[in-house]
Formats: C-alpha cells, sequence, structure tokens
C-alpha cells in the first residue's frame, strides 16, 4: 500500500521543478516560482529528510556504455524463500530492477545485459539457485517508453489523459 503524501502545492511545485532538471539551481528554482531561494532551500531538504527525494542521480544511455540487451524474467521461486532469493539477485548489478508480482511468477526481473553471452550466463547462475523453481526470460526488442520521473501536476490540474484510440 502506498503512503499518504503530505506534501502541499509548493512542494509540488518544487517537485515539478526538479522533476524536470534535478540540476536546476535552488535559485532558478525559487526565480521560476516566485519563491526565495532561502525557502526552495529548505523545503527540498525537508523533502530530503522525509525521503520524498531519494536521490539524485544522472541518466545514462546504457547503450553507449555497452549494454545493448535487456530482457525481462519471471522467476518460481520456493514456498517462502522469496526474500532470500530476491536478495541475492538484488545483488547482481544487471539485475535494475526487482519486483514481487502476482500470477504464475513469484518475482519479476528487469536486466540489462552487454550481449546474449552475458544474459545466458545471468540466466543459469539464477537456474542454479536451489531455490529458483523455473524462469521464463523474454528479450525486450524496443523499449518504446523508460521513464522514472514520477508524474506529477499542479494541484487542480487533472493529469494529462491518453489521446483517444478511435474505436467506436
Amino acid at each position: 500500500m502506498g503512503r499518504s503524501s503530505t506534501i502541499d502545492p509548493v512542494d509540488r511545485a518544487i517537485l515539478i521543478e526538479l522533476n524536470a532538471d534535478a540540476r536546476r539551481s535552488h535559485r532558478a528554482i525559487a526565480q521560476r516560482l516566485k519563491l526565495s531561494p532561502t525557502t526552495v532551500s529548505h523545503r527540498i531538504e525537508r523533502l530530503e529528510a522525509q525521503g520524498v527525494i531519494r536521490g539524485y542521480i544522472p541518466v545514462l544511455d546504457d547503450e553507449q556504455l555497452g549494454f545493448d540487451l535487456w530482457a525481462t524474467i519471471g522467476v518460481r521461486i520456493s514456498r517462502g524463500r522469496l526474500r532470500e532469493v530476491e536478495e541475492r539477485l538484488a545483488r547482481d548489478p544487471r539485475a535494475y530492477a526487482i519486483f514481487d508480482v502476482t500470477g504464475e511468477y513469484d518475482a519479476l526481473v528487469l536486466g540489462r545485459f552487454r550481449d546474449r553471452t552475458d544474459l545466458d550466463r545471468f540466466v543459469k547462475h539464477l537456474l542454479q539457485d536451489p531455490l529458483v523453481e523455473r524462469s521464463i526470460t523474454q528479450v525486450v526488442l524496443n523499449r518504446v517508453k523508460e521513464d522514472r520521473r514520477v508524474p506529477l501536476e499542479p494541484v487542480g490540474r487533472p493529469p494529462a489523459s491518453p489521446t483517444p484510440t478511435g474505436n467506436r
């Protein structure tokens, strides 16, 4: 279950600015929002302390860094041992996201790999774990959308709706 947010419209406006460009200075954010730089700095510090802002990272192009293959891997894990296996998987940097899921599999691993050989090694190592019952690997052909930013809208403005598909 998600936690309810205690951010106010000013916090939200600051987060929208950071979401657009986390390198934007506190002074630039203050000018855009017509606030004092001190107010912006204190609010950002509070949002960091509360864990609303968990960090700042550059968005790197994984292909240019040699990670040319992505895959989703559904993993069936022996009953009652899910967390144990997930924690081991989480230590492998090729697994960039691991989720508990419902359905046929217990966990879903999102991984990025240098090539098919790298993926093959990862899956074979995974299947050597005595608590892993089976897995299914799907190679990603194209990334249509990938965005870790949380979609924020100013208070009172409805979220953008998808374009109608024309189905009648």
